[in-house]
């Protein structure tokens, strides 16, 4: 298995070492590509936390220049600003970049890691040998995100007590794409397509709800309060809300800045005792992974 990583980063410090530390044993990685990128209506809606190169203020730059000297397999490219004429799609640019390294060393397949998305070291296996296994006729597949619940309210509990399920943490988001020549982020950056324009889209396999498939943990909403904040204002900038179901997204968001114990979710969503894996790099000293905590949210089912 030849497999290149592309992993978008703005301020991620809060993450990376031990983002890097999770991953750089992966078997089979040949490449692990870092683009530095602020979208420019992210740039314009939180100017204080993107430099005027577009690039981050938190040390992220100069941590992954320190890291691309140090392993040669990681690429670091400080892009910057990137924009789109639909603002939506202001990401297509900056995901070009890691493409752009896959299209020059033709991996397999190109696997896309968030800063904030972490699997456990099995499960990189895990996914390796199916994706060794699915026929040509795939050309992407689709595994279901845990999405860890800390916001700034209960940020003293450990991190991995409460996950939250339902409403926009249901949608699921494809991350593994088989490479194929040319293949690019033109009109979505959530999907790429080839040259001739034919979409991802219509050859995903889905793993989402098939037990004992693998599973990406998700620290997004577990992540710093200011940081989530400002995204969750780039989101509306960039058009969130506009139809029914992105209005869904925009409450969901927005709740991690307002809940409490004992406060509903929009949309059905519902907060939960996690008893799944826990990356290694985030293991405490002592875990008791069947640990059965008290839900701190009446009414909240």
């Amino acid at each position: 298995m030849k497999l290149l990583l592309g992993t978008l980063c703005l301020n991620e410090m809060e993450h990376l070492p031990k983002l890097y530390a999770q991953h750089k044993g992966w078997p089979g990685l040949m490449r692990w590509v870092f683009v530095e990128s602020a979208d420019c209506v992210y740039a314009e809606t939180n100017p204080a936390l993107v430099t005027p190169a577009g690039l981050s203020t938190d040390g992220t730059s100069e941590w992954l220049k320190e890291l691309a000297e140090r392993d040669p397999r990681v690429t670091y490219i400080p892009y910057g600003l990137s924009q789109h004429a639909d603002p939506a799609q202001g990401k297509v640019a900056s995901r070009q970049c890691y493409l752009d390294v896959a299209n020059a060393e033709e991996p397999e397949f190109v696997l896309v890691l968030d800063a904030d998305e972490y699997y456990t070291r099995p499960t990189q296996s895990d996914i390796c040998q199916l994706l060794r296994t699915v026929p040509a006729t795939v050309w992407a597949a689709k595994f279901r995100q845990r999405h860890i619940w800390r916001p700034a309210s209960i940020a003293r509990e450990p991190l991995f007590r409460w996950e939250v399920l339902g409403g926009y943490w249901r949608v699921a988001h494809c991350r593994a794409w088989r490479w194929r020549p040319g293949m690019c982020y033109a009109a979505n950056h959530n999907t790429p397509e080839l040259p001739d324009g034919s979409s991802y889209g219509s050859h995903i396999i889905d793993y989402v709800s098939r037990p004992g498939a693998p599973q990406c943990i998700h620290l997004g909403f577990a992540s710093s309060a200011v940081l989530r904040a400002a995204k969750h204002r780039y989101y509306v900038a960039r058009g969130e809300g506009v139809t029914d179901q992105r209005q869904m997204y925009v409450d969901c968001r927005a709740a991690f800045e307002s809940w409490r114990p004992g406060k509903k979710l929009p949309h059905d969503a519902r907060v939960v005792a996690y008893r799944g894996s826990i990356p290694e790099e985030l293991r405490p000293q002592s875990v008791n992974v069947g640990h059965k905590p008290r839900l701190p949210v009446r009414g909240n089912k």
